[in-house]
């Protein structure tokens, strides 16, 4: 198995009823970043995580300056992509391909970073440049060094899932559409003995999806499809059912998967 090394680009703190129905105080959400170290690909980045473009780059928009006052992140700069990256021995110029699982700001920060990548993306994020993303976040050749995720073979998945799209074509990572949460919205599986299931957004907690505590108003309202939604939780909520390990990028809770630098 292909073992992802996830690290923690930023936390956010909420409301704990806003992310997971019941829920009570307030919570530390995290904004994860993965690497894979591949045999052929080398580094392969899994999102771009928060980073100073969001909240203090000059000349921001008055909407991404509103975002940033709404959300206040708090950066974690020894845990940037970067500095991931460098801890294994790697330059950003070594980057080759990105899995951008969708283009919210919390997960793009980031790109303009990478001189040599390209992005693997749903294509409906091409549609999504139109509204509801920040383009001051991507790289100004976005669009032109995107490849399609529906592109790739297809695989075929564990534990319910389906299929997916063999993302190195080896069959370790499958790209796994997981709609509802944004456009272009997609997961990874690594396969192997214990498959995991890096399920990103389709809920913000772990529990709301295990415990069936999805939480409603405020956070519904960020959904781009409600039902498309369900339905992704529901398969998750399968798979882990069926012994699969599932992982999210803001679940607060410590994993086994989680990188943190030595000071």
């Amino acid at each position: 198995m292909i073992r992802p090394i996830f690290t923690n680009t930023a936390s956010i703190r909420t409301r704990a009823r806003w992310v997971l129905n019941g829920g009570r105080g307030p919570v530390d959400l995290q904004v994860r970043v993965g690497l894979i170290i591949h045999p052929t690909f080398g580094p392969v980045l899994i999102d771009a995580g928060y980073g100073p473009q969001v909240t203090q780059a000059p000349g921001r928009s008055w909407a991404l300056r509103a975002y940033d006052r709404v959300l206040g992140p708090k950066l974690q700069a020894l845990q940037s992509p970067l500095a991931l990256l460098a801890a294994h021995g790697f330059d950003p110029e070594d980057v080759n391909l990105i899995f951008v699982t969708h283009l919210h700001a919390d997960h793009v920060a980031y790109l303009p970073a990478f001189p040599n990548a390209r992005f693997v993306t749903d294509d409906q994020v091409t549609d999504a440049l139109r509204h509801g993303v920040f383009k001051e976040l991507l790289p100004k050749d976005f669009v032109e060094r995107q490849i399609d995720l529906r592109s790739y073979r297809l695989a075929a998945l564990p534990f319910g899932l389906g299929q997916g799209y063999d993302l190195l074509g080896d069959g370790s990572v499958i790209g796994v559409p997981l709609p509802g949460h944004a456009p272009g919205h997609f997961g990874l599986c690594f396969t192997g003995k214990t498959p995991l299931l890096y399920a990103v957004d389709t809920q913000w907690v772990l529990a709301a999806i295990h415990e069936d505590r999805c939480p409603g108003l405020p956070a519904s309202l960020i959904a781009d499809d409600g039902q498309a939604a369900a339905r992704s939780v529901a398969l998750v909520c399968a798979f882990a059912q069926a012994g699969g390990d599932v992982m999210l990028c803001h679940d607060p809770a410590p994993t086994q998967w989680d990188w943190a630098p030595d000071v």
